[in-house]
């Protein structure tokens, strides 16, 4: 029988995993950050968080601490954070450049987003790219928001806050025009004439690279179905697109898991490495299905907003929902498709929760699509 603590488990164990590569070396880091003339100072001493993170998969990240002395002799700190490519240990299709490029322009149009820094394109640091960026200056988050971490100490009543105030802050994202951004860079993200197919087809792309023909051993006819109703409802997405929408900017990633508070209020949305041109609608239906994700296997929780309260969050801020039942499925057919690939990794003691977790997937998915 499965338990609470399960969880929080598989959510560590995804974690741990795509972690498991060493932290970035100390002198690699010193002398990269000694070459950007806008450090604010001469490097005295760099010193490493080695806390262990409680969120992330589909990247390394390093907080860690600098001693500056400036001109004057005046000795100062700052806490900085490198993120860097992991070389496809998630996403085979990681463009950390482009993450770059979007945090910028993101944050310069005023949305809450972590301040980027400096570009280690080479991979200098790491062996791969890299990016700084300002410490965010608030409680950290957790992969498994409902079992640890700010939602989970919040009282119920700040807990509806702070959940609908991030549906309100994507919302905000979606008003903002690719166009005028000068975001066109995103086009080249998945193949395909249309953008709605661009995006089915660069997930569809991770689906198949992570879990392909003849995958599992002596659990292949599992993965097979799994793939096979992924990729059913991928078809059932294509041939019901509603093609004549405008393309959107759309983060791709919007689970609670990805969202830093300051009381009830929104510090910062992180991760943006999925952020596409696409529906916004969708970037909604994603944080539903994420939440009914992470509570599976969960006692029920007073102050997680309904369905219902969340659309109407969303209209409210948006001034539109359209396209809701696709929408919906869209984002349901997203996480599934990133929820299969990060637990197809898990150890084989792990097995029995991975098929619980598809299970419930796959369940929802039926709501839209005969499967």
């Amino acid at each position: 029988m499965e338990r609470p603590d399960d969880a929080l488990s598989v959510s560590r164990n995804v974690t741990g995993r795509a972690q498991a590569r060493g932290a970035p070396q100390v002198d690699r880091l010193a002398d990269f950050l000694g070459r950007q003339t806008d450090l604010g100072g001469t490097i005295v001493d760099l010193r490493l968080d080695e806390t262990r993170r409680k969120s992330g998969a589909s990247s390394g990240t390093q907080v860690f601490d600098l001693k500056l002395r400036d001109a004057r002799g005046r000795e100062f700190e700052r806490r900085l954070v490198f993120r860097y490519d992991l070389g496809g240990a998630f996403f085979f299709q990681y463009n950390l450049l482009d993450q770059h490029r979007v945090m910028k322009v993101v944050k310069q149009a005023g949305f809450p987003c972590p301040t980027v820094l400096w570009l280690d394109a080479d991979g200098d640091v790491a062996g791969a790219p890299g990016l700084f960026m300002e410490f965010v200056d608030a409680p950290a988050p957790a992969g498994q928001p409902f079992a640890e971490g700010p939602l989970v100490e919040a009282a119920p009543a700040a807990r509806r806050a702070m959940i609908l105030e991030s549906v309100r802050t994507f919302a905000r994202l979606h008003k903002l025009s690719p166009a005028e951004l000068d975001l066109g860079f995103l086009d080249r993200r998945g193949r395909g004439d249309h953008f709605i197919d661009r995006e089915l087809d660069w997930s569809a792309r991770e689906l198949l690279n992570s879990i392909p023909e003849g995958f599992g051993g002596a659990r292949r006819a599992y993965y097979d179905a799994a793939r096979g109703d992924l990729l059913k409802v991928r078809d059932h997405l294509t041939n019901y697109a509603p093609r004549h929408r405008a393309p959107e900017l759309t983060h791709g990633d919007t689970n609670l898991s990805n969202f830093m508070y300051r009381g009830e209020k929104v510090a910062v949305l992180l991760d943006w490495e999925l952020c596409h041109i696409g529906l916004g609608e969708a970037d909604l239906g994603y944080c539903l299905a994420g939440n009914d994700h992470f509570l599976h296997l969960l006692p029920p929780m007073d102050g997680v907003p309904s369905t219902d309260e969340m659309a109407q969050a969303y209209r409210a801020e948006r001034g539109k929902l359209e396209d809701w039942d696709y929408c919906q499925l869209l984002g349901e057919w997203r996480l599934a498709v990133y929820q299969a690939m990060a637990f197809s990794r898990l150890p084989e003691t792990m097995a029995h929760l991975e098929e619980t977790y598809w299970a419930h997937a796959r369940e929802r998915l039926a709501r839209f699509v005969s499967l």
